[in-house]
Order: C-alpha cells, then structure tokens, then sequence
C-alpha cells in the first residue's frame, strides 16, 4: 500500500506541476476573479507564485504530519478502538503505517483538486477565450479520490491487524 499511495502522490505532483506551468502560458495577463459580490484583480505571476506556493507548504506540512504520526502518544491517538491499536507494538506500528500512508494520500488528493481549480482558472480567462474539454469530467476522479480517504478510517474498524498471515499460520 505505500508504495502505492507515495506513487500516487508523486503522479500528482509531477501533474500539478506539468498543469501549473501549462495554464499559465494560456491564462490572460489579468485575471479579474469574482467571489460573490467581492472581486479582485491578479496578475498572472501572481497566479502562478499562489499556487505554487500553495503547493509547496500544503505537500510540506501533510509530509512533516505524516513523520510525525509515530510520534504520538497513545492516549491521543484518536481512531476507533484506539485501546486495541494501542496495546502492542505491533499493531500501534500497523496504525502508524495506516496513518502516514493517509497523510500520503490526503496530499495527492489536494494535489488533483488544485489541478482541477487551475483548470477552472484557466477555462474562465483562456487567453484566445476558448474553453477546455477537459474540465467537464475532470472532477469525477477526484470524488473517487475523495472517497478513497474514508478506507485508512474504515480499515479501524477490523481489528485483526493481518487475516492473510493468521489464516496461513492454521
């Protein structure tokens, strides 16, 4: 599963980034963005520094997050049935590997939905004013994504932490 999830992760880096770069060699030298009755005006390099810096700290505090999870003390260690993942080290290490690789996947996730937000941005002020076939199902994806940061929770509720391994030693 870790391997998995960190290539997951890295996919949606090097997509981000590959969809950084792109949209803003086709995005307006001003982008005048409304929210709500609010609007403000924003240069195209700042477009491209906010995202990017965007980027940077969330996939920099989701990784410290992640190496931090052995870090904690049982008692806050907030998962179901947290006294059974609690009580040996083998399955306290079996938590911490569930959570980091979540930390993981958190990251890839906000990953595709900032990819999925520049495509929005780049839809609304094209530079030639066209518009991008790819935003219509683009969001479909990541609701899977979306989805799939429920299973690390759900896997806490089964508490034998290995069936593959009991079952091969009977």
């Amino acid at each position: 599963m870790k391997f998995f999830v960190r290539f997951a992760w890295l996919i949606s880096m090097l997509g981000f980034l590959y969809n950084l770069f792109t949209t803003y060699g086709n995005v307006q030298q001003v982008l005048l963005l409304k929210f709500g009755e609010i609007g403000f005006a924003l240069s195209r390099a700042q477009y491209f520094f906010f995202f990017l810096a965007f980027f940077c700290v969330l996939n920099i505090l989701l990784f410290i997050l992640g190496k931090m999870v052995p870090g904690i003390p049982n008692k806050f260690l907030f998962v179901p049935f947290s006294s059974w993942w609690t009580e040996n080290r083998e399955s306290r290490g079996m938590a911490n590997r569930i959570l980091s690789n979540w930390t993981w996947a958190i990251s890839a996730t906000a990953n595709y939905f900032m990819m999925y937000w520049m495509l929005v941005v780049e839809n609304d002020f094209h530079f030639e004013g066209g518009t991008i076939s790819s935003v219509n199902w683009f969001y479909k994806p990541g609701y899977l994504m979306l989805a799939s940061l429920l299973f690390p929770w759900l896997r806490f509720f089964l508490r034998n932490v290995d069936l593959l391994a009991q079952r091969e030693r009977e």
